[in-house]
């Protein structure tokens, strides 16, 4: 029962993608970059649909959230999200801002914390990566 009651938490989180996505664009009312060259560009596509979403699980959900876990499972959850995830998706708001505008960088973090979510209730990051995935896959399609 526990497991089907994830099974629908993740098909929520699914479906609130093209919602979150189509907010952002509520939110900015421009678009945060112009990305139409992304048409002639399957493979910068490619990468940000699908490559980067695997390294950055990897790296933020598979490295960093798993070893803030070990220095923090002591600690109590806020609500649903790990201190470990909090401190994951704060670092992956600061990651973006490498290449982003403050505020969108900002709009990561929400996301980020779904994607540690489900990171921490399957114990692995699969999950995260296809969740991930949409959601760029979401994004870029409605910014395009």
């Amino acid at each position: 029962m526990l497991m089907r009651s994830l099974h629908v938490q993740y098909g929520a989180a699914l479906m609130a993608a093209p919602v979150f996505c189509f907010g952002y664009l509520l939110v900015l009312k421009e678009k945060p970059v112009d990305v139409f060259w992304l048409f002639f560009d399957m493979k910068s596509l490619f990468s940000l649909v699908f490559f980067y979403p695997v390294v950055e699980e990897l790296v933020f959900r598979g490295i960093t959230q798993e070893y803030l876990h070990e220095k923090t499972k002591q600690l109590p959850s806020f609500f649903i999200f790990s201190i470990a995830n909090i401190l994951t998706s704060v670092l992956f708001v600061l990651m973006h801002m490498i290449h982003h505008a403050p505020f969108f960088a900002l709009l990561t973090f929400v996301p980020s914390l779904l994607f540690g979510y489900f990171k921490d209730r399957y114990n692995h990051i699969v999950c995260s990566i296809f969740l991930h995935m949409f959601y760029n896959l979401c994004y870029f399609s409605l910014i395009v």
